[in-house]
């Protein structure tokens, strides 16, 4: 029993006893449950003047509740925080007690095992109830202090008293939901701030579109259109006049329907309740379209007429064309009597039927007039009670379309014989009588009589010929298709009458009738064979390609056509990246995490090009191990015939011939010092053989003997010699290291630079140099210079007793210009030719020619640290002709 003033102070009392009439006013007048439950919250800490007041809401699965209304708690946690609703917590117990939960001091609480939530909001004291009914309650009304209280049953027995308050509110609400969504018509309110307060899920279903939600949505901004529009007219009106209104009005995109809405209005909104009546407004239009379409078909009836007479064969109403003797104006018809204006050979053929059917006897016929065929069809017409009151004539010249037939006729002669050369078919299976209909391909291609297919057999002729594993399959689909009187379609083998198994691609529909029973199961037939076949080669031809490149070294991988996509990556990747390649599948610039810095952006650059431009670069990457790997990577868009374009690329480890580079590098620089410290070490004691030799020369000179000066003569040459060869051996060791940067080169000027070079020796020799125009290449200038200066002094040293005649050319292939050099003179035998490039190699004695024997094979270093090759044509005794290959300047 509710405790009595004599039991507690009796202000108190009404003051708690206000605080519930007003709560109770305030959840009878509002329909914003989330407004009730936070003002409740907040009148419940006032009047206990507490820290905190809380209401929670159990969560469906009832192991947690949430924090829907409160005061006194941190920013943020109320709509937002859960707290336990289990045995062990002070809401779990509450929502299973039958009375209230008191607490006096949360610390040294017993009952529960997880009060966090409350600890560290320092709660020290609670009074908390259950709202809604104990069988199934709906959530906790508490009050909480940080400073220990003890709450008397008479702080109960109020909070218990606002709890029923707000589960009241809160059954209300449910009930208004469930009222709302029993109501068929769609159905939403507005306040008067024009703000969506309620749909129901009709209302939902047609016009949230977007599935976001409507409640608490402005209708002007929901649908934007509609703040200029009729509708807007039409609430503001009944607002403000409060009275209902009913009107119909289209909603465009993205709904474009037709709508009925009934607005109701009061003093805190409109109800708004609409309907879908857009088949309605369909069938309307039809009608008012079918009207028309009736009187333009009596007014503009092709080539003919339509006509009603009366029973006195007078013309009542006529419309059409006529053409010929028959196009008679309607005026002259109109209210006329049949017999007396009709040319004589119409009346005969039309009159005698107009009769007949007036005696309720309905013809149609074909007939000439002026030489034109007439399809004349005549139909009594009665009046509602069946009674015939007139009669109508509909005739037609039908001449263009006899033609057409027979046109038509010889295209389905045309089409039946594609259909027998492309091995496809079309079928029309009767589905009561069970009887399919098909052409002689197509029966063929089931192994069925073509005479019987086409008067008609049974379905399960066909089934029967379907490969057994299919079999199934293709009756399920059958049996869906009849089922949902929808589409059907399916790929299967048939045993054809030869005894051959063919792939058939099977396409149709099914039509049913009004109450959803099939009726007719149209479709068409095409043999995919062959695309099979390709399909199965295909296959095929992707397995053997990924066990190829599934046991490369090397990385395979393909992107779509663009580039922004990868379809495959080999294994391999991940042992030489130390990373998942499926990362890239994810994100396709995911690998760039792993390029190493200094080289990242460049790779970058570059890949972005694909597929525009060919990708190839060289480049380290940093695996997540630690170690650093160089890669030589390069890729392409592939054009794929009759299939999509792809980009294929391939990945090299080249970390291995990195390192051997790096050590060759060194050892070319070790070998370069070396080469020069030995021409050091050797010129120096051979200066000082020359010098004693020539001081013996000059000091002796008088003493020698002609032996002794000859002895002589000797030394000094062999000096001289061993310091051209070293000098020779030391150019020769520095092609790669001490040669300028490739540039354009005209070789027109550089081989001008070397005939001046050669002047004297040209004048000497009375040799004759002459040349085409010689391109521009890329390269270093100073070191071509040098190949055409030996080339040139070696046609020279070898031009025989006639007088030098070189010739210089130059012929494009491709990316690359051949430079050739011929001469007249004593020619080169052919098992020489390979042996002249090598270094010291000589094929005539110091006596017979000078030279040290290293030109060529220096000729052939400085072509190939350009990139070319050097070779030579000859016979002996008939010349020599030396090539040699340099990149073109634009290629």
């Amino acid at each position: 029993m509710d405790p009595t003033p004599a039991d507690t102070d009796r202000r108190t009392w009404l003051r708690r006893q206000k605080v519930v009439a007003d709560l109770g006013q305030r959840a009878l007048e509002t329909d914003d449950l989330d407004r009730l439950i936070s003002d409740t919250a907040d009148a419940v800490a006032e009047t206990f003047d507490a820290d905190c007041a809380a209401v929670f809401e159990l969560c469906p699965r009832g192991e947690n509740a949430v924090l829907e209304g409160g005061v006194g708690w941190r920013d943020g946690l109320v709509g937002e925080a859960t707290v336990p609703a289990t045995d062990d917590s002070q809401v779990g117990q509450t929502l299973r007690s039958e009375t209230p939960v008191i607490v006096d001091d949360l610390s040294a609480e017993e009952r529960f095992s997880d009060a966090s939530f409350f600890a560290s909001h320092d709660v020290v004291s609670a009074v908390s109830v259950t709202v809604g009914p104990g069988d199934d309650p709906w959530g906790v009304l508490g009050v909480y202090t940080r400073d220990q209280r003890t709450f008397t049953e008479h702080d109960a027995t109020f909070v218990r008293n606002v709890a029923n308050v707000l589960a009241s509110a809160i059954e209300r609400e449910h009930e208004l939901e469930e009222l709302h969504g029993r109501i068929s018509d769609a159905f939403y309110s507005l306040d008067t701030d024009w703000r969506i307060t309620y749909a129901n899920d009709r209302a939902r279903e047609l016009i949230d579109v977007e599935g976001d939600g409507l409640v608490g949505k402005r209708v002007w901004e929901t649908f934007e259109w509609a703040a200029d529009s009729r509708l807007r007219e039409e609430y503001e009106r009944a607002m403000e006049t409060q009275e209902s209104t009913s009107f119909e009005l289209y909603y465009p995109e993205p709904l474009e329907a037709w709508y009925r809405i009934d607005v109701y209005p009061s003093e805190t909104g409109l109800s708004v309740y609409f309907r879908d009546v857009t088949e309605r407004k369909e069938r309307e239009r039809e009608l008012e379209r079918s009207e028309r379409r009736y009187r333009t078909l009596i007014e503009h009836f092709p080539n003919g007429v339509v006509a009603l007479v009366d029973e006195d064969l007078h013309y009542a109403t006529f419309g059409g064309t006529l053409e010929g003797r028959a196009d008679i104006p309607r005026e002259e018809l109109e209210g006329q009597y049949l017999p007396g204006v009709l040319p004589e050979e119409i009346a005969e053929i039309v009159v005698p039927r107009y009769e007949a059917a007036l005696e309720g006897e309905p013809s149609e016929f074909e007939a000439p007039v002026d030489d034109e065929i007439y399809r004349f069809h005549f139909h009594p017409v009665r009046d509602d009670d069946g009674e015939i009151f007139a009669a109508m004539c509909l005739s037609q010249n039908v001449t263009e379309r006899r033609k057409m037939e027979q046109e038509l006729q010889d295209a389905k002669s045309q089409l039946e014989a594609a259909v027998e050369a492309g091995a496809i078919g079309t079928w029309e299976w009767h589905a009561p009588e069970d009887r399919m209909v098909v052409g002689a391909s197509f029966a063929r291609t089931f192994g069925v009589d073509p005479a019987a297919a086409r008067e008609g057999v049974s379905l399960e002729h066909f089934v029967e010929a379907i490969h057994e594993d299919d079999r199934d399959r293709v009756e399920a689909k059958i049996d869906a298709a009849l089922e949902s009187c929808g589409e059907y379609e399916a790929e299967y083998r048939v045993w054809n009458d030869d005894g051959n198994l063919r792939w058939v691609l099977a396409r149709g529909h099914v039509e049913c009738d009004a109450e959803g029973d099939p009726t007719t199961f149209p479709g068409a037939l095409i043999d995919i064979t062959e695309r099979k076949e390709a399909e199965r080669a295909l296959h095929e031809s992707e397995a053997k390609f990924q066990m190829v490149a599934e046991n490369l070294d090397e990385i395979v991988w393909i992107m779509t056509a663009d580039a922004s996509a990868y379809l495959y990556i080999s294994p391999s990747f991940d042992d030489v990246w130390g990373i998942d390649r499926h990362e890239l599948y994810d994100d396709p610039d995911a690998y760039l995490e792993w390029v190493h810095p200094e080289d990242r952006d460049r790779v970058r650059e570059n890949f972005a090009k694909l597929p525009t431009e060919p990708f190839e670069e060289t480049f380290r990457i940093d695996r997540p191990d630690g170690e650093t790997r160089w890669l030589h990577v390069r890729g392409s868009r592939v054009e794929a015939g009759d299939g999509p374009d792809r980009v294929i690329g391939i990945g090299q480890d080249v970390t291995e011939r990195k390192e051997y580079e790096r050590k060759l590098e060194t050892s070319n620089e070790r070998l370069e010092q070396f080469a020069y410290a030995v021409s050091h070490d050797l010129q120096e004691p051979l200066r000082m053989v020359s010098s004693y030799l020539q001081l013996i020369e000059r000091r002796y000179d008088d003493a020698l003997d002609e032996d002794g000066e000859e002895f002589l003569e000797f030394a000094v040459d062999g000096a001289e010699r061993m310091r051209e060869m070293i000098d020779g051996l030391l150019a020769y060791s520095r092609v790669e290291t001490q040669g300028e940067p490739f540039e354009p080169i005209d070789l027109n000027t550089v081989l001008e630079n070397a005939r001046t070079d050669l002047g004297v020796k040209v004048e000497r020799h009375d040799a004759e140099i002459t040349a085409d125009s010689l391109p521009t290449v890329e390269g270093d200038g100073n070191q071509l210079r040098q190949v055409f200066q030996n080339l040139l002094d070696n046609a020279i040293e070898y031009s025989g007793d006639e007088p030098p005649r070189i010739h210089v050319s130059a012929d494009r292939d491709g990316s690359e210009w051949i430079v050739s050099v011929r001469d007249e003179g004593i020619g080169i035998d052919p098992d020489d030719q390979e042996r002249i490039f090598e270094v010291f190699q000589r094929l005539h004695t110091h006596g017979e020619n000078d030279g040290m024997g290293i030109g060529l094979a220096l000729c052939e270093r400085i072509v190939e640290r350009h990139g070319g090759e050097m070779w030579v044509e000859s016979e002996s005794g008939d010349g020599a002709t030396f090539s040699f290959t340099l990149p073109a300047v634009d290629a």
